[in-house]
């Protein structure tokens, strides 16, 4: 009889241990319901990972107008030039079509603005009325520079997308169509001076093509 308790504490003990082995697995096997989460704050990490954060200061230096300009001006900063020339775009062709420039007459070119006026008075003068309706301005883009030892010459190719039509008097449409969407480019030039304190640059040309 006393040769038999070792046998049956081992074989207790196997019954235990089987006992523990299956509860842990149990548990392993178990969705607690971080498991999930967890991985998807992984994926989302891995994605970030490779998403670069825009930084304004960033230029393709492989641009030769833009390696010009930074020469010129280590402070210069593309995507903020950009973003305000279209900005300034905007309100121009809103001002012009208002018929009034003093919102622009600050950051443009006395010549050009006299050119503007000059067309205003023309249509005020015919009792003309004038309607551009921007839709969209598909291309913003800096097609070339001018550099002095003053000065800093940028030319921006606009194109946009556009609803054009001049009314007369009696609001009979004498040009363009109220109903069609066209394509239009413009080329302007800005300038800025080099040791000037201020970021402001100025309207000194407009073309359109």
């Amino acid at each position: 009889m006393q040769n038999s308790f070792p046998y049956l504490d081992i074989l207790i003990f196997g019954i235990i241990a089987i006992f523990l082995i299956f509860r842990l697995k149990n548990i392993l096997g178990t969705k607690t319901g971080f498991e999930e989460t967890n991985l998807n704050k992984k994926t989302k990490n891995d994605e970030y990972s490779n998403v670069v954060t825009l930084n304004s200061k960033r230029v393709d230096t492989e641009d030769k107008e833009l390696k010009k300009i930074l020469e010129a001006d280590p402070k210069f900063n593309v995507i903020d030039f950009l973003t305000g020339s279209k900005t300034f775009f905007e309100m121009v062709l809103r001002s012009f079509v208002n018929g009034n420039l003093d919102n622009i007459k600050e950051f443009t070119k006395s010549s050009v603005l006299n050119s503007f006026k000059s067309e205003i008075n023309e249509r005020e003068k015919e009792q003309e009325t004038l309607i551009i309706d921007l839709k969209t301005i598909k291309k913003n883009e800096i097609i070339g520079t001018k550099i002095t030892k003053s000065s800093i010459k940028i030319n921006v190719i606009f194109e946009s997308l556009q609803v054009r039509a001049l009314l007369d008097k009696n609001n009979e449409i004498i040009d363009g169509d109220r109903q069609k969407e066209i394509v239009v480019k413009d080329e302007w030039v800005f300038e800025r001076k080099i040791n000037q304190t201020t970021p402001n640059w100025t309207l000194i040309e407009t073309k359109s093509y």
